[in-house]
Parts: C-alpha cells; sequence; structure tokens
C-alpha cells in the first residue's frame, strides 16, 4: 500500500495494522526521520530497543540475523530493523530482500529509508504487495508531477506550526514563510521554531513579523546565490558568498540550501538528455516541471538553463557530487571548504555552451 507521508504526520495513525516490511523513499532526510519516527510512535514501539543499521557500511546477513533470532528472555518479543539510507544494501542484496519481502519472518519488523526506489522494480512490488511503501519526499499536485505543491506544504506548514510549535499561522502567513525559505521540510521546521519565540501567549503573530523574523540573512542569501550562479554572475556570487562566510556561517551548514536549487537544474538537463537518448526529446520548459521548480522559478529555469547550456548543465550532479566528496575529504579545512565552493561557482561562469 502507498501512500505519503504527510497523511500519516497529520492523520496520527495508522492506516491499518504495521506490516512485517516498511519502505520510507524520498530524497527529504528530515522527513524520512520523522516519518520511522511517527511509525515507532504510533505503533507503541520504543525506538531505543530497535536496532538501526546503516545502509552504507551493515550486510543483509546481519539484518537477517536481527530479524530471524529471537529472543532468549522473551520470545515473543518484536524483532524489528530499521535500515538507513539503504541503497548500497538494496544494491549488493536485492534478491535475498525480495525473498524475505515475499515471505518475511513472523514478528518481525523491517523498515528500509532510501532516496530512491523505482516502482517497475520487483522489491517494490514484493513491499508493496505485503507492506507499506510511503513516500517521504515533497508532495506533488499529481502522480507525474515533480515539482512540489505549494498548497499542500502551506497545509503541512500550518498544521507543523501549529502540532509541533504551537504557533497559529493563517493561510497568508505560510505562504510567506515558504517563499522566504523555500521547500525544505528541516528548515521550514527550524523557522517555524524560531517563530514560536516571538508569538503571543495563543501562539499568533502578525505579518511584519512573521516577515521579520523568517528565515535567516544567510538563508535567504543562500538562494540569492544559486541564482546568481546560474545566471552567470560569479563575480555577485563570490562577494555574496564571502559576506556568510564573514557572517561565521560554515561551509557545510551553507552548501546544502545552494546544493539544492542548483540540483534541480542537473535533474533538468539529465532529462533533457534522457528524452534524446529515447526518441522522445523535449525542452527545457518541459524539464524544469519535471524537476522540482515551483511558481515564478517556472520561468526563469529554462532562460538559466539556456544561457547555461546543456552540456555544462549535464554536469552540474557531477560537480556536486564531487565538492560534496571534497568536502568530505582533502578541503574538510573551512578555508578550503570555501575555496571549494568558490571554484564551484566559477564553473557556471561565462556565455552558453554548445
Amino acid at each position: 500500500m502507498g501512500m505519503h507521508c504527510f497523511e500519516l504526520l497529520m492523520d496520527g495513525k495508522l492506516p491499518g495494522t504495521l506490516p512485517s516490511v516498511v519502505a520510507v523513499v524520498g530524497d527529504d532526510h528530515f522527513l524520512g526521520c520523522e516519518t520511522i519516527t511517527a511509525l515507532l510512535r504510533l505503533s507503541n514501539l520504543e525506538s531505543a530497543g530497535i536496532r538501526k543499521f546503516e545502509g552504507d557500511t551493515c550486510t543483509w546477513g546481519q539484518v537477517h540475523d536481527e530479524l530471524a533470532s529471537f529472543s532468549l528472555f522473551d520470545p515473543d518479543a518484536m524483532r524489528a530493523a530499521i535500515v538507513t539510507s539503504a541503497g548500497k544494501l538494496i544494491r549488493d542484496s536485492r534478491s535475498q530482500l525480495e525473498n524475505w519481502c515475499e515471505s518475511p519472518g513472523e514478528g518481525s519488523l523491517l523498515i528500509l529509508q532510501v532516496d530512491s526506489l523505482p516502482g517497475t522494480t520487483k522489491l517494490h512490488k514484493a513491499i508493496d504487495k505485503r507492506g507499506w511503501v510511503i513516500d517521504a519526499g515533497l508532495p506533488t499536485d499529481s502522480a507525474r508531477s515533480k515539482a512540489p505543491s505549494a498548497s499542500k506544504l502551506k497545509q503541512w506548514i500550518q498544521w507543523w506550526g501549529k502540532s509541533r510549535h504551537g504557533i497559529q499561522l493563517k493561510n497568508n502567513q505560510s505562504a510567506m514563510v515558504l517563499d522566504a525559505v523555500g521547500p525544505i521540510c528541516g528548515v521550514l521546521d527550524q523557522e517555524l521554531a524560531k517563530l514560536a519565540l516571538y508569538a503571543d501567549d495563543a501562539g499568533t503573530l502578525d505579518d511584519a513579523a512573521v516577515r521579520q523574523y523568517v528565515g535567516s540573512w544567510s538563508t535567504r542569501t543562500a538562494w540569492e546565490i544559486a541564482d546568481a550562479v546560474m545566471d552567470g554572475k560569479a563575480a555577485e556570487a563570490l562577494e555574496q558568498l564571502a559576506r556568510v562566510f564573514a557572517a561565521g556561517e560554515h561551509p557545510a551548514a551553507v552548501l546544502p540550501q545552494i546544493a539544492w536549487s542548483l540540483r534541480r537544474y542537473g535533474i533538468a538537463a539529465q532529462l533533457v538528455l534522457q528524452s534524446r537518448r529515447v526518441g522522445r526529446p523535449f525542452g527545457a520548459d518541459e524539464a524544469v516541471k519535471q524537476s522540482g521548480f515551483w511558481g515564478a522559478e517556472l520561468q526563469l529555469a529554462p532562460q538559466r538553463l539556456r544561457r547555461l547550456g546543456l552540456e555544462r548543465a549535464s554536469k552540474i550532479l557531477a560537480w556536486l557530487a564531487e565538492l560534496d566528496l571534497k568536502l568530505k575529504g582533502s578541503h574538510s579545512n573551512v578555508d578550503r571548504a570555501i575555496f571549494a565552493i568558490d571554484e564551484l561557482c566559477l564553473r557556471f561562469s561565462g556565455g552558453a555552451s554548445k
């Protein structure tokens, strides 16, 4: 059974009896963690007693042993395992996972948290048949759309602000929060927590307060930097980066917001290339609709892609992956990290490629 995590979080109840296998699918880490926490809470399971594995380092043998081994002192206790970042485990042990999902051990619970699990795969079909596949990505208005749904996000912002942070936001105020911060649920949560500090006893704020306090200077600047990079304004981007770093922001905190915005352009370029390979080519306008752009960006993004050119735009994902590895290794030092981010900005400067 498939569902979106907003249904689970906002309804506050399970849609049925918790099955033996659950896949939490989506690249929004915050939503993934909140979904798993909600599953355990609504099932009256203590997370502290559940074995957690890191998918990049664990083996199926280790996970299987946890699911198949009865407790010596409480043989009737549920045997549960959570595998985070399960992509590598799925690639390495797909057949074993498929067999387990077809016939899971009685009294066991396996939760797989993974960025992507295509519906055409045997594993997805096996989980969907016997368990739950929960979409923990940003909600969209339809199954074919890739653009985040502004209306669903604004609804979630109001609900999350009230239930988690005790603030009462009006419709226009939730729109102001979304416009200032962007569709990144973890950052939205932080901003709502900050707004709660300025709310009155009833949990309300006026529009001026929301405008003043939502979104830090560095948060708003990160979006402006990404826009300047895609517009080929390297000098402007570097100048704003220098201000952010001079204000004490760490490169590791600044990069995710910039990378999230740039990654969508890389995805759009890959979609254009893919459409050409399969003989059904489409242009930048259609690609951006499938790549997570929304609002005014739907008009600006195609122009920026054309300026950059398909050849360079198709390298964005590789550039970001390379930068991520640098910041975790050779450029983990703050000064070297700043140099690496500056270097990325310069790659986008200049005229369009052919």
